[in-house]
C-alpha cells in the first residue's frame, strides 16, 4: 500500500498501518514523482489534483485508489469504548464541534479534536492536551488514541473535507461559501459528502438547511429546520427550552453552531432542557467572534482557522464606533493551509481604512501592502497583539482577525 501526500501527512497513516501488519509506505508527491507500480492499493488525499504524476500513473496502471478518509475509517473500524461524532462542512465546523463537546460533557468525559487541538472536557470545561493539530483525516487516529487513553465517553472530531465513516452521528454544518479543491477540479462540498458515502450502517446524519440533502435531522431557521436557537430559547420539533446565555454573546455568529450541536445532542439522547442547561452562561469561544473587555478596552476576538474576509468585516461592525479602533489582521501562513483571499481583504481595508486608527498587518503576504495602507507589520498574532495593546486606553477598541490555528 502506498500513502500519497506530503511526507508529514502520509507518515502517520503509513506507520499505523504497518503497526497493524499492513505493508505500507509514505510517498511525498507534491515535489517528487515516486514509483507506484509495486503497490496494490493507493491512498490519496481527496484534495490531490487529478493530474498529479503519481496519481496519473496509478490510474494508468489500474491501481485501486481510495481516499485518506476511507483508509482511516477502515483502519479504525470496530467497536470503540466511546461514542464517535464527526463534524465537517465549509463553515462553522470548529464552533459546532466545541459546543457539542461542551453539551455532551454534562454527562461524562468528552474528548474533542478540532483546529484548537485535542481537548478533554468535563462539566462544560475543557483542558488542552495538544495544540496546533490539523484536522486532516489521519489525525483522527491520534484523537482516537487520546480518547481511549483518557477513558472518554464521547469523541467529537472535526474533519476536513468529509467524514471517515466511523461516526455514530455525523454533522455537515453548511455548504455556504463553497470553494474548489484538487487544483480546481472538485468542489469542497462534493468531497465533504464522504460524510454520507462512507457512513456506517445505523449512523445518523445532522445537516444544516443550506446543505440541501435529506438528513435524519436538519437544523436552521427556515421551514426545513427542526432545531434552531434564538436569543431566548432553543427550539426543537415544536418544543422549546429557555436559554440563559451571556449578554455579550453575538448570537448571529453562534446560532447555527449552537443549533447543529443541539441537534446532534438531542439525537444522542439528551433532552431539550439538558441542552439548554449545558449552554447556560455560554459567552462564546476564543477566536470566534468573542467580545470581552480587557482593562477597559473592548476586544473583538475573531482570529481563527476558518477566517474569511467577510469575518473581518463582521468583526469591524461588531466593534461599534466608540473610542479609537485598532485592527490586527492577516494570516499566520506557516500554520494555515488555505490563506486569506488577499485581493478581497485589501479591498475591504482600503474601503474602511479611515475608521481604523491603528492597522497591523500579519504575515508575509500582506507585508508589501503596508505602505499603501499606512500600516505596521508583524510576523504573527502574538507579536501584533503585543504591539497594539500598550497603545490603547480605556474606551478604545481592538479587533483581532488573523487566520491561524486557535
Amino acid at each position: 500500500m502506498a500513502v500519497l501526500d506530503t511526507i508529514h501527512g502520509a507518515t502517520l497513516l503509513a506507520e499505523r498501518m504497518r503497526g497493524r501488519g499492513i505493508e505500507a509506505a509514505a510517498l511525498e508527491v507534491y515535489h517528487a514523482a515516486p514509483e507506484v507500480s509495486p503497490f496494490d492499493l493507493i491512498v490519496a488525499p481527496v484534495h490531490l489534483p487529478p493530474k498529479n504524476p503519481a496519481l496519473t500513473e496509478a490510474r494508468r496502471l489500474g491501481k485501486e485508489t481510495i481516499t485518506h478518509h476511507r483508509a482511516v475509517g477502515e483502519l479504525l473500524a470496530g467497536d470503540p469504548e466511546f461514542r464517535p461524532f464527526e463534524v465537517t462542512g465549509t463553515v462553522g465546523k470548529t464552533t459546532t464541534a466545541l459546543i457539542l463537546a461542551r453539551i455532551l460533557s454534562a454527562r461524562g468525559t468528552v474528548l474533542s479534536h478540532t483546529t484548537r487541538g485535542i481537548e478533554v472536557w468535563r462539566d462544560g470545561r475543557s483542558r488542552l492536551l495538544r495544540s496546533k493539530l490539523s484536522i486532516t483525516p489521519a489525525n483522527v487516529i491520534l484523537a482516537w488514541e487520546a480518547a481511549a487513553e483518557v477513558g472518554a465517553d464521547d469523541l467529537v472530531s472535526e474533519v476536513s473535507l468529509g467524514g471517515t465513516g466511523l461516526a455514530e452521528i455525523g454533522i455537515i454544518t453548511s455548504f455556504a461559501g463553497d470553494y474548489r479543491i484538487g487544483g480546481g477540479s472538485l468542489w469542497a462540498s462534493t468531497a465533504k459528502l464522504q460524510m454520507i458515502s462512507l457512513s456506517k450502517e445505523g449512523s445518523k446524519l445532522i445537516a444544516g438547511e443550506d446543505v440541501g440533502i435529506s438528513a435524519d435531522v436538519t437544523f436552521g431557521p427556515g421551514p426545513r429546520g427542526r432545531v434552531w436557537a434564538s436569543d431566548r430559547e432553543i427550539l426543537a420539533g415544536g418544543g422549546a427550552a429557555p436559554l440563559r446565555l451571556s449578554e455579550g454573546l453575538d448570537l448571529q455568529s453562534y446560532a447555527p453552531a449552537m443549533a447543529g450541536a443541539a441537534a446532534a445532542a438531542l439525537e444522542a439522547g439528551f433532552d431539550l432542557e439538558e441542552v439548554a442547561s449545558a449552554l447556560e452562561g455560554f459567552d462564546g469561544l476564543g477566536g470566534r467572534m468573542r467580545v470581552v473587555r480587557e482593562d477597559g478596552v473592548l476586544l473583538v476576538d475573531n482570529s481563527n482557522s476558518g477566517l474569511r474576509t467577510s469575518g473581518v468585516e463582521a468583526a469591524l461592525d461588531r466593534a461599534g464606533c466608540a473610542g479609537r479602533l485598532a485592527l490586527v489582521v492577516g494570516e499566520e501562513a506557516a500554520t494555515v493551509c488555505e490563506g486569506m483571499d488577499v485581493p478581497a481583504l485589501i479591498d475591504l481595508l482600503l474601503r474602511r481604512r479611515r475608521e481604523i486608527d491603528l492597522l497591523i498587518l500579519v504575515g508575509e503576504r500582506l507585508a508589501p501592502y503596508a505602505p499603501r495602507l499606512s500600516a505596521e507589520t508583524a510576523p504573527d498574532l502574538e507579536a501584533a497583539l503585543a504591539r497594539a495593546k500598550p497603545l490603547l486606553e480605556r474606551g478604545d477598541r481592538l479587533v483581532s482577525c488573523v487566520k491561524c490555528f486557535r
